[in-house]
């Protein structure tokens, strides 16, 4: 502390000024790299929120403008439920090659339906995991022949342009599980295709109607090797 009254004012001002100087540009610099690491982080937040959104789309038929229909073969797991349905249509031996995700084109009214009242007189509202989109047409698996066009309620106008199989698969006796009534309600189900004891029945159709109600018959009849029940599998 001695010596330092024999440095000058002007000395002591020039220092001030210096040390003053040099907080200044440190401060400026961590406030401007606070600002840097901020909007490096807020596009870091939009860029990873534009993929998740993106990678978050699902692919989609409609995107294409062809949706596809068509008879899974070998016969339906008329007890796996709804999602036995499912996996069988996208693990069959004749799913159309190079197309999206398949689903069956059953009801059980509880995990997927059409309806609940005639003809979906409420709108889509009354939908639950239904397979078909409104106003969408639909081809067989050649992708060429038309089948038909859903309405904006997501149903067939029947009877059908062409029918989704015009031949049987594997036998004449070919049988198509719906699960449905014709005014797209859910019909007779198998107990929610879970049962198949002769005390319970299952909306079918023939392979070559027009049509996705025909009648029912006991759940055993449908999955034995005469009548050899399948699915209707429409691309998602």
């Amino acid at each position: 502390m001695q010596n330092l009254k024999y440095i000058s004012k002007p000395t002591l001002d020039l220092n001030l000024i210096i040390v003053s100087l040099l907080c200044f540009t440190l401060i400026s610099c961590e406030s401007n790299n606070n600002d840097n690491t901020a909007a490096a982080g807020a596009l870091a937040l939009v860029a990873n929120n534009s993929s998740t959104s993106s990678s978050s789309t699902t692919p989609s038929c409609t995107t294409t403008g062809t949706c596809k229909i068509f008879i899974a073969n070998p016969t339906a797991p008329i007890n796996a439920g709804i999602s036995g349905f499912d996996t069988h249509c996208n693990n069959s031996t004749n799913k159309p090659s190079g197309s999206y995700t398949y689903k069956a084109l059953v009801s059980d009214g509880i995990k997927r339906r059409a309806c609940s009242t005639a003809n979906c007189s409420g709108g889509t509202s009354e939908h639950i995991d239904w397979v078909l989109k409104p106003n969408q047409q639909y081809k067989t698996n050649d992708g060429t022949t038309i089948i038909g066009t859903t309405n904006a309620n997501g149903l067939f106008p029947v009877p059908l342009t062409n029918s989704i199989q015009p031949t049987a698969i594997d036998g004449s006796s070919d049988l198509v599980i719906t699960g449905l009534n014709d005014n797209w309600t859910a019909g007779d189900d198998c107990n929610d295709w879970t049962g198949t004891g002769n005390g319970k029945y299952g909306a079918h159709i023939e392979v070559g109607i027009k049509a996705f109600s025909e009648a029912t018959m006991a759940c055993s009849d449908l999955i034995n090797n005469t009548y050899k029940g399948k699915a209707i599998c429409v691309e998602q």
